[in-house]
């Protein structure tokens, strides 16, 4: 009995052992889609010992078989698991799905209510939403304080201008780094079918790894990876038609000539003054047009001609394992412009593997190929064509017969019909290829080694052939045609070809610890990127067969020329990341970075660029538990750092450049002065300045987020930029006879303010509701310009305390009634009152303040010095809407963009009546609305011909018009079909969607009608943006 008893106690002794003996466990954390989760806190109940789950969801940590597990995360419900082996799988659900989406950081990835920088991430169901042949323009409207601005809706050069808060700088460059898949590359190109996310970095906390080159913001696009198991094939494609969001409307024949012979009048002062005569006018009314006697070219008509129409054709492939994943793209876009002989077609082709070779050790992969080719005339760019068509008079001859061109109404015989149709083309192509290889290891617990080498190269090559057009006039007595020339009177052909290599190579370490409520995670790593371009190009001229353009057979001026160049950037980085409690947070980053453009010897190459930032989850103090049912989350961040800027347009700065010029006499002017022959050598063009450094950018952060019921997501930030040792070109004595260097000097801020708040709710089981508004505004202040008062652009200038860039001119007042205020207001530029005609201002011509004198104060004139500043064109008070509405298997998504504050200039055609620098031009529609003694308040003063405005189209605030808007940008209708119909029927298709949308479908504007408010300076050259129609469909395999 009693060796029975002992025999028990050993038995349970050694169960006891057993069961405390400690043991290595390791898993694998995943939302509830089977996606890893990072950061997750993972700790044994009861203990301070704890560890983090890393980058691929995965964690280790020694517990005793029986002890438990809890796994918690701010967004994730906690979730505690009782240890019974050694492998953990464990899936978490979330408690916000905002709060708990990871998001793409700086060399790695966070969870939201993690962070601690300004960072927004937008989604593929947010991109995929707009049917656009660029990516970029995406972004408008998703992102507070990301400006994106559209000037052309020309195909192939359709892309926006993105920038984040603010201007950045006067001339080292203003657009933010672009990284695709952690490499330096552009986005345009992609297919926002393979786009996964694309997270915006704003200030410095989020951007400073990134040093020399953040100081205008990252934005980090990540390409689609294989998930899940098995196989997925996914056809995408869609349909659209473009039209002209606006174009200005003409005057007709008759409207043309009656508004010519006024405007003579009103220059002669004779009221029988004309440049038509009145027979000939009554003829064009009494006559329908013929082409003959009678033309009235419908200039726009014609020349708008082309579809317009964009199809794109997408296919992915989705291909999952436990070892293999591999995710494929292919796409092909075809853009039709709106004039003939304008078109733009891509393809694209992505592959994305990755291989798991053991639990340790991973390799990734990217290959990506690229094929673009854009066609537009050869002898006049898309934008200049338009303006001639918005410009001419309709009675200059257009068209009269296949190649039978008329004149235009020109003495050049310069017409844009034959210009767009029959004068050649000029076709650029370029072929891209991205190969990245990287690797991920895992040598211990909480330990990953990283590292990938990438190579970008690129070949741009462009061919331009223009070929001579037949130029006819009718002939009455024969009722036909005669061939008067040909234009433009000589043939050419011109072919340029480059080779652009970027290679990238990175390697970093992470390491991750939990001590109990702290929890550390260390970033190191460095990076080197190498450039290098070559290029050559060739022209010749007198090609006598317009069907052969070939270099070979040009007769005359043959010209050739290269160039090349390398630059470098090396960088170190470092991170780390601090979390007590899952409540309170540090970040600090750091890199020194390295750049060839500045001088090694005066140790000029390297600079370091710090940044820290904080965040307090104050919802979860005990003090606010009160409020809890409520605000459910409410954290409060700030940062601080400095970033750089090198992105000069010169490669070398710092060192003398030479190049070739031939040598000018300076008696005569004339290049044979060596030995009485024209003599090329080398000179000396640019002043180096060697002392040349980074521009330099301090930039401050605060925010708040706050998250109310678990439904509404609201986001509010202040942040200031200041940017100082500014890369300026000042300018320097024209004696010196060099252009002026680049030089550190100058300074400037940008002050603003963001707004964000999200919906989202489940109205029932069928309707789901999720909608975000968007607000902000940011100020730009030109600080200092040591050397110079200002830097003038003619029409705009920069100066202290004004806005980069501002409009700078007169003050216009209105107009001037009668000859008495003309008499007894200020001398306008000089010239006093005068009975004659043509000399001085006159009734119905615009009156300008006289604010200012040479000693500042008014004195009874107006002349330059009452010049002042009288507006901006950059946005202020951006805004957005977007509604997306789910009701069974229908959506509905609306979505309107606006700027509640910008100024536009109106010049040239889209202001002058009958004024062009480079044709002879009629009138618009709108300048009928000009100034008489019936008219007082009329939008243009006294109708004069062209050269006889005076002083009416100086720049001045009368051409300064209100250029906010509020558009509708687009409007998307879905239908997905269910499930279910494909099983009944047996097809291979797991899902479809088709849709409807439409592009820029209204704009409410106090822009003049025919401008459309968001291009910059109205001239009347532009090529309009587009408003679209879209059938799309989406089908999975």
């Amino acid at each position: 009995m009693r060796k029975a008893i002992l025999l028990c106690t050993l038995f349970a002794l050694f169960g006891g052992i057993l069961q405390a003996q400690q043991t290595k466990v390791t898993g694998r954390v995943t939302d509830a889609s089977g996606n890893p989760i990072e950061g997750i806190s993972v700790g044994i109940k009861g203990k301070s010992t704890g560890a983090v789950t890393n980058t691929v969801g995965q964690f280790s940590i020694t517990a005793a078989t029986g002890e438990t597990l809890v796994f918690s995360s701010v967004g994730l419900v906690s979730k505690e698991v009782k240890v019974t082996g050694s492998s953990l799988q464990v899936k978490m659900e979330t408690s916000n799905a905002t709060l708990s989406e990871v998001v793409v950081v700086g060399y790695g990835q966070q969870r939201k209510a993690t962070l601690t920088g300004s960072v927004v991430t937008l989604k593929q169901e947010d991109l995929t939403k707009r049917q656009v042949s660029t990516a970029s323009n995406l972004l408008q409207g998703l992102a507070p304080g990301v400006t994106v601005q559209q000037q052309s809706g020309r195909p192939g050069a359709d892309g926006a201008s993105i920038r984040i808060r603010g201007l950045g700088s006067i001339y080292a460059g203003q657009s933010p780094l672009i990284m695709v898949d952690g490499v330096v590359s552009g986005f345009d190109m992609i297919d926002p079918n393979a786009i996964e996310s694309i997270t915006i970095l704003k200030d410095a906390a989020s951007t400073a790894v990134y040093g020399a080159r953040a100081a205008n913001g990252v934005v980090l696009v990540k390409t689609k990876r294989a998930k899940g198991k098995g196989v997925q094939v996914s056809y995408n494609a869609f349909l659209t038609k473009q039209e002209a969001t606006a174009i200005p409307e003409r005057t007709t024949a008759v409207e043309h000539m009656e508004l010519s012979n006024l405007a003579e009048q009103n220059r002669t002062g004779n009221p029988s003054a004309f440049l038509y005569t009145q027979a000939l006018i009554d003829k064009y009314k009494s006559t329908a047009p013929n082409n003959l006697d009678v033309i009235d070219t419908d200039w726009l008509g014609l020349l708008l001609s082309n579809t317009g129409l964009m199809q794109n054709h997408n296919v992915t492939i989705n291909s999952a394992g436990d070892n293999t994943n591999i995710f494929a793209s292919v796409t092909y876009l075809n853009q039709q412009g709106l004039i003939p002989n304008n078109s733009h077609q891509r393809y694209d082709i992505r592959f994305n593997p990755d291989f798991k070779l053991n639990e340790k050790l991973s390799i990734n992969g990217v290959l990506n190929i690229n094929s673009a080719k854009t066609i537009a005339p050869s002898t006049g760019s898309p934008e200049f064509i338009i303006r001639q068509a918005i410009g001419l008079p309709a009675i200059g001859g257009g068209v009269y017969g296949p190649g039978m061109y008329g004149t235009a109404g020109q003495t050049n015989n310069r017409n844009p019909l034959a210009m767009a149709e029959a004068a050649g083309t000029s076709v650029s192509k370029n072929n891209s290829m991205l190969t990245k290889v990287g690797f991920n290891y895992k040598p211990v617990n909480n330990v990953e080694v990283e590292g990938y080498w990438a190579r970008e190269f690129w070949t741009p090559n462009g061919k331009t052939f223009v070929k001579n057009v037949d130029i006819y006039v009718p002939n009455l007595t024969t009722m036909g045609y005669d061939k008067v020339g040909v234009w433009p009177g000589s043939t050419s052909l011109g072919e340029s070809y480059s080779t652009n290599v970027r290679t990238t190579y990175l390697a970093q370490a992470t390491w991750s610890k939990r001590f109990g409520a702290n929890a550390i995670k260390l970033l190191g790593g460095a990076q080197t990127e190498e450039f290098t371009y070559s290029g050559i190009s060739a022209s010749r001229t007198g090609f006598l067969n317009p069907n052969q353009p070939y270099l070979s057979l040009g007769s005359g001026n043959l010209n050739n020329a290269g160039s090349a160049y390398e630059t470098a950037l090396a960088g170190f980085y470092g991170r780390l990341n601090y979390n007590y409690d899952d409540k309170y947070f540090l970040e600090v980053n750091g890199r020194y970075d390295g750049s060839s453009r500045f001088s090694q010897e005066l140790k000029k190459q390297w600079g370091f660029f710090p940044s820290a930032s904080a965040g307090w989850i104050f919802s979860k103090e005990n003090f606010f538990k009160g409020a809890s049912n409520l605000i459910t989350f409410g954290k409060l961040r700030g940062s601080w750092g400095v970033l750089g800027n090198q992105a000069l347009p010169e490669i070398y700065p710092f060192a003398v450049n030479f190049g070739t010029s031939t040598y000018s006499n300076p008696t005569n002017g004339t290049y044979n002065y060596i030995n009485n022959i024209t003599t090329l050598g080398y000179a000396l063009l640019d002043a180096p300045n060697p002392t040349i450094t980074w521009e330099r950018s301090e930039q401050a952060n605060i925010g708040l987020d706050l998250t109310v019921k678990n439904n509404l997501t609201i986001t509010a930030e202040i942040y200031r930029r200041k940017i100082d040792q500014m890369l300026l070109s000042r300018p320097i004595p024209n004696y010196i006879g060099l252009n002026a260097p680049f030089v550190n000097a100058g300074s400037m801020e940008n002050r603003g303010w963001e707004l964000s708040a999200n919906y989202k709710k489940a109205l029932s089981s069928k309707i789901k509701l999720d909608v975000t508004a968007m607000l902000s505004d940011v100020r730009n202040k030109v600080l200092t310009l040591p050397g110079v008062p200002f830097l003038d652009g003619g029409s705009v200038r920069t100066a202290p305390n004004q806005a980069l860039w501002s409009y700078f001119g007169y003050q216009s007042i209105g107009y001037f009634v009668d000859s008495n205020d003309v008499k007894n207001s200020p001398v306008q530029f000089g010239t006093a009152w005068s009975a004659n005609p043509a000399v001085g201002s006159k009734p119905g011509d615009v009156k300008y303040a006289d604010i200012s004198g040479p000693d500042g104060k008014p004195d009874g004139k107006v002349d330059s010095y009452d010049r002042t500043f009288i507006g901006n064109n950059f946005p202020r008070y951006e805004y957005s809407l977007n509604l997306n509405l789910s009701v069974g298997n229908f959506e509905i998504s609306i979505f309107g963009q606006g700027v509640g504050k910008r100024n536009n200039y109106y010049s040239g055609t889209g202001a002058v009546p009958f004024s062009s620098a480079d044709f002879a031009a009629s009138l618009l529609k709108m300048h009928k609305d000009f100034w008489t003694p019936s008219n007082p308040n009329a939008r243009f003063p006294r109708l004069l011909p062209s050269g006889s405005g005076g002083n009416n189209y100086v720049a001045s605030s009368q051409w300064i018009r209100d250029a906010s808007y509020l558009r509708l940008k687009n409007v998307n209708i879905a239908y997905r079909f269910p499930a279910s119909w494909f099983k009944r029927t047996g097809t291979p298709i797991s899902g479809a969607k088709i849709y409807v949308s439409g592009q820029n479908l209204l704009t409410i504007t106090k822009a003049w009608k025919g401008f459309d408010p968001e291009i910059n300076n109205g001239n009347a050259e532009f090529y309009p943006l587009m408003r679209t129609m879209t059938v799309g469909v989406n089908i999975n395999f």
